[in-house]
């Protein structure tokens, strides 16, 4: 009898032990998923979001369909699988693109200058005190008058022949013609969350790196708890943040500055959309030359697994 009672209170206790372990991960999971929910706003969870990506319109001829950074693409996972968890989706358009009443939605914007031709103009219209120096490719602030840039690792091949060099460094050749072998290894981007100053009812979000790790970072960061800590209580806010790459891949995120931005009273028109000109037949291209771009708007819906 005695077995039988020792028994069950084993039993008893693993089962309390079990449900415990799992009321403490969903008090967990509830808690990330609030302020999760918190930082992306009841108008992007319900309402209609579109997702604008730039592309490298300079390689079209060896694509039609265009180029984009493996860095947006992972944003990209990101964010569906991030919003998609919270019962959220968003709509893929094109910076390049633009169709009447996009602009006047909830926006998320992937990428800086060179190519999302929508961020810097966002920038200024938010009161953003950062601005992007695309000949350098560094992050000014304005405010302070610091100046971010990327960092590299430099090696001349020559002078350690022997040494192994993994996939994630590459040659190149300067001017003087001397080759040299570089690796990544930090990157900045920006994170801005505010009003939508073309419809100031929508959210706006700015998710930029100078490369494609700031943008793929700037994707993760609503999944961290010290950055969720940080801005909470803040309605409209810009976040710079720098990004630790090893072998390709993100390692460490750390917050170098987060300030609030103005709230915005004042709704502004969004840019002029440029129409594609009417052609006959005659002007098409033959088939094996390099297609136009066309400008009529595609969208996507996206949605997280």
């Amino acid at each position: 009898m005695d077995g039988v009672q020792d028994l069950f209170i084993n039993i008893l206790a693993a089962v309390i032990v079990f449900l415990a372990g799992v009321g403490t991960r969903g008090l967990v999971g509830f808690v990330r998923s609030w302020r999760g929910r918190a930082f992306w706003g009841r108008r992007i969870l319900r309402g209609r979001t579109y997702l604008f990506i730039g592309a490298f319109t300079r390689f079209n001829d060896l694509e039609p369909s265009g180029f984009i950074g493996l860095g947006d693409s992972h944003a990209v996972h990101e964010l569906a699988t991030t919003l998609g968890r919270l019962g959220s989706s968003f709509r893929i358009a094109y910076a390049s693109r633009i169709s009447d009443g996009q602009l006047r939605k909830n926006l998320i914007l992937l990428g800086l200058d060179e190519v999302n031709t929508l961020t810097p103009g966002v920038f200024e219209k938010v009161g953003s005190g950062f601005r992007v120096d695309v000949p350098t490719m560094a992050i000014e602030d304005r405010i302070t008058g610091e100046s971010y840039s990327a960092e590299w690792e430099v090696d001349l091949p020559h002078e350690q022949p022997t040494r192994d060099f993994d996939p994630s460094w590459f040659f190149t050749v300067g001017s003087d013609g001397v080759r040299t072998i570089r690796k990544f290894r930090a990157d900045y981007g920006i994170l801005i969350r505010g009003q939508n100053p073309y419809s100031l009812d929508h959210s706006l979000i700015v998710m930029a790196g100078i490369y494609g790790f700031g943008t793929w970072a700037a994707a993760r960061l609503p999944l961290d708890s010290e950055f969720l800590s940080r801005c909470e209580g803040l309605r409209n806010f810009e976040c710079l943040f720098k990004v630790e790459v090893q072998q390709d891949q993100i390692i460490a995120t750390s917050i170098v500055m987060l300030r609030p931005l103005p709230t915005l009273t004042t709704r502004l028109d969004p840019p002029p959309i440029v129409r594609p000109r009417t052609s006959d037949h005659s002007e098409r291209p033959a088939p094996c030359a390099p297609a136009r771009n066309p400008q009529g708007s595609t969208a996507d819906d996206v949605r997280g697994h």
